[in-house]
């Protein structure tokens, strides 16, 4: 990954009317991506991610703002940014009185793809639908349908991947082999992809970056990593074997809350930037306390994404 802008977006707005009244769904944002670079758009449903993506991948006229994709105004430069481009979501309508086979000769003829039954063996292949080829759209499984779109995705080795919501519906085999295509072909071609999911594993494997958007904003961008430190704070549950007693305590002399089960185990929080968890032990070993077992939960971007979900709904 280099520090070339692939994707530059400034103050991009966009509104609809409804029932009478303005909805902003897209409320002045600003980011850049990288090429080369995994982005991801993370939020809530109805936080922008997929009006934003529709903009950039010409779905949608924005109200104001200025883009650039491969230094190009697509809405200038429409016929050489398109081809540069594609989009695989999961939401995406295929032709259903149309075979897999016959829906992805129309794109490849789309795409003017000169090897296009070569390159349609490659994806059938590569998804695992080579023997479903020559089934009616209308006839597949909703995991089927996602597969297809993402072949239509790959069909022109596009330097610009839109993945909206690309897994659902996949059996958790194929989902994982999905993710390894994608962070395959994204090294192998430094191709730059914006991806959006609600599977918090996934955004957390496959991006480099994330901004985390709601009500139309971009809150905040920056790494999983990073954001995982907005919780500053560990669950730790200890199964108690022998002196719980000691245990709770010792937890109240510190001031820490703490909760109890009827199976003495004992559940609290400390602070995951300090050793506390480590002082602790020790006093509990010095009272004579033996324990069954020890879970660290550290956070998950799960965990941040319902925190800042809940704080920016307030």
């Amino acid at each position: 990954m280099n520090s070339i802008n692939t994707i530059e977006v400034q103050n991009l707005v966009k509104t609809y009317k409804e029932r009478g009244s303005i909805i902003t769904a897209v409320d002045d944002i600003s980011f850049s991506v990288k090429r080369g670079e995994i982005f991801g758009l993370l939020g809530p449903n109805g936080a922008g991610k997929t009006t934003t993506l529709n903009i950039l991948n010409g779905l949608l006229t924005k109200d104001s703002g200025s883009i650039k994709i491969l230094g190009y105004d697509p809405e200038e430069n429409w016929e050489f940014v398109k081809n540069k481009i594609n989009v695989s979501t999961a939401y995406f309508s295929l032709s259903e009185q149309l075979t897999i086979r016959q829906n992805l000769n129309v794109y490849a003829m789309l795409y003017n793809i000169s090897n296009k039954q070569q390159k349609i063996d490659q994806l059938l292949k590569m998804f695992e639908l080579t023997a479903l080829q020559n089934r009616k759209v209308i006839q597949l499984s909703s995991g089927e349908k996602t597969r297809v779109a993402l072949c239509k995705g790959f069909i022109n080795d596009p330097e610009v991947l839109f993945l909206d919501e690309c897994t659902v519906g996949l059996d958790p085999d194929i989902a994982e082999k999905t993710r390894m295509i994608i962070k395959d072909y994204q090294k192998q071609n430094n191709t730059t992809i914006i991806f959006t999911s609600h599977y918090m594993h996934e955004v957390e494997e496959l991006c480099n970056r994330i901004a985390f958007m709601n009500k139309g904003k971009i809150f905040k961008i920056d790494t999983a990593a990073n954001f995982k430190k907005l919780i500053t704070k560990n669950n730790v549950e200890i199964d108690i074997k022998q002196n719980a007693a000691a245990v709770e305590k010792i937890l109240k002399e510190k001031e820490i809350i703490y909760s109890k089960t009827v199976n003495n185990i004992i559940l609290f929080e400390v602070d995951s930037a300090t050793d506390e968890l480590y002082k602790l032990m020790n006093l509990f070993f010095k009272a004579g306390v033996k324990i069954n077992d020890l879970h660290i939960n550290r956070p998950t971007l799960d965990n941040i994404f319902i925190k800042l979900a809940r704080s920016e709904n307030k």
